[in-house]
């Protein structure tokens, strides 16, 4: 009977080291699965816009991104069949963001005219982003000082160049910072 009493004692010791160790590992996974969002350093996330998202000591890295992000941290529209090629976002105390696109010809007109609408008119002998060789109809649009063309200061600087490919494609060139 004594040793009866004794492996329940063992049991029971065994049954809760379990039970604790269980109860630390879904601690740890949650934490793990969520430090990323709650801005741990090193830890990834997914942005609401579905981009990958890096953290690091003083902000947080995402690329590549999606067409949503590039519209929402470029605030401008695009055609849905534009695609993004190399893209990248940096915030900090500050913002940057550098992206590639592509609109296809059945769409270059309207993404000409929403990006003239978020950033202006073209602007000639201005530097821009894109590199111009085999591309026609180049245009730069830029503020490099930060003012608008109503003298305003703006909230960011901006360095946006597009151009047409043989193909009809238009090519777009996008460097945003905060100011």
């Amino acid at each position: 009977m004594a040793a009866r009493g004794r492996w329940g004692k063992v049991g029971r010791v065994l049954g809760g080291i379990a039970l604790m160790l269980a109860f630390v590992a879904v601690v740890g996974g949650v934490l793990v699965s969520r430090a990323g969002r709650w801005g741990v350093p090193y830890f990834s996330f997914t942005s609401a816009h579905g981009s990958h998202c890096t953290n690091n000591l003083t902000g947080y890295t995402c690329s590549p991104l999606t067409l949503a992000d590039v519209e929402f941290f470029g605030d401008v529209r695009l055609p849905e069949d534009t695609t993004v090629g190399a893209s990248t976002y940096r915030a900090t105390h500050d913002f940057a963001l550098d992206a590639r696109l592509e609109v296809p010809r059945a769409s270059a007109a309207a993404a000409s005219k929403q990006l003239r609408s978020a950033y202006g008119r073209c602007q000639k002998d201005a530097a821009s982003p894109l590199v111009t060789a085999g591309l026609r109809d180049v245009c730069a649009m830029v503020n490099p000082d930060g003012a608008e063309a109503d003298g305003q200061l703006s909230s960011r600087v901006y360095a946006v160049g597009t151009g047409l490919r043989r193909d009809g494609t238009l090519v777009v060139a996008m460097s945003v910072r905060s100011r």
